[in-house]
């Protein structure tokens, strides 16, 4: 199954490519990692900052905040 991990702040920015993942738990946590990468090449806290991960029916399945 594939799932998108858009960017969301002030802006939205769409993962057009995605990435594959048996498991929605897999992708969950893949945004996890996404986000603590984030966070250590951020300079300045952004609390609307945060990864979407949406599957490839278009179901939001997890929202991710960066700066938690």
């Amino acid at each position: 199954m594939r799932f998108f991990f858009n960017v969301q702040d002030k802006l939205k920015i769409e993962d057009e490519v995605g990435r594959e993942f048996s498991l929605p738990s897999e992708a969950v946590a893949f945004a996890k990692h996404l986000a603590a990468d984030i966070r250590c090449l951020e300079t300045a806290v952004r609390p609307a900052l945060a990864i979407e991960v949406v599957a490839e029916s278009a179901e939001r399945i997890h929202r991710e905040p960066v700066f938690a």
